[in-house]
C-alpha cells in the first residue's frame, strides 16, 4: 500500500513539475512571441499596408488651389460675375395643392401614374391630423400623419422632419395643411420630406 501511495504521489509530483515547467517556459517567452502582442501587431501592420496601398489618397474631391494663384483666380472670376447676373433667376419650384384623401386614392388606384404625377414636386396637402409621433431613427424630429378624417383609414400622408416645438402645438383630429417635397408613395402611404406645417 505504501508503494502504491508513493507511486501515485510521484506521478502527481511529476505532473505538477511538468505543469510548472510549462508555465515557466510560457512566462519566460519573449514579449513578441506572446499572443496578446502578436494579434494587435498584425492588425496594425494590415492598417499600414492598406494605407500605403491607397497611396495617401484623400476622400475629398475638391482640388485645393495654391494661395499664390488666389489673385489670378479672383481676376478670372470677376468677368464671369456680370454674365451670371444677366442670367434669368430660376423659377420657384411648382407647388401642387392636393387633398390627403385624393393623393392616397391616387396611389391606391395606380401607383405608377401617381409616382409620375407627384415625383419631384412640392406638395401642399390638406387633411386631418391622425397622429403625431416621433421618427423611427431621430427622436428629435416628428412625423405628422395626415389623412382624410375617416376613422378606419389605413394609409396616411406622413409629414416628416417636423421640429418638436412645432409638433407639440398640433391637436389630433384637427384640420391641417402641410407642405413638403414628395419622397415616396405606395402601399404604406405617402412620404413627404422636409415637411412644414402651415
Amino acid at each position: 500500500m505504501t508503494e502504491n501511495t508513493t507511486l501515485s504521489e510521484a506521478k502527481r509530483d511529476g505532473k505538477a513539475q511538468a505543469a510548472a515547467d510549462k508555465a515557466y517556459r510560457k512566462a519566460s517567452r519573449p514579449w513578441f512571441k506572446k499572443k496578446r502582442f502578436i494579434l494587435p501587431l498584425v492588425l496594425v501592420l494590415i492598417m499600414i499596408v492598406s494605407s500605403i496601398a491607397n497611396g495617401g489618397k484623400s476622400t475629398s474631391s475638391a482640388p485645393v488651389a495654391p494661395a499664390a494663384n488666389a489673385p489670378e483666380a479672383a481676376a478670372a472670376a470677376a468677368p464671369a460675375a456680370p454674365a451670371q447676373a444677366a442670367a434669368p433667376a430660376q423659377a420657384a419650384p411648382e407647388v401642387l395643392q392636393v387633398e390627403a384623401g385624393q393623393i392616397l386614392e391616387d396611389f391606391k388606384g395606380n401607383e405608377a401614374a401617381a409616382d409620375a404625377r407627384y415625383k419631384g414636386k412640392i406638395l401642399q396637402v390638406t387633411g386631418y391630423v391622425d397622429k403625431v409621433d416621433t421618427e423611427f431613427l431621430d427622436k428629435d424630429q416628428y412625423v405628422v400623419r395626415v389623412d382624410n378624417g375617416d376613422k378606419y383609414t389605413f394609409l396616411h400622408v406622413n409629414c416628416n422632419d417636423v421640429p418638436a416645438a412645432r409638433a407639440a402645438t398640433i391637436a389630433p383630429e384637427s384640420a391641417i395643411t402641410v407642405r413638403g417635397t414628395f419622397q415616396d408613395g405606395g402601399d404604406l402611404g405617402v412620404e413627404l420630406k422636409a415637411c412644414e406645417v402651415l
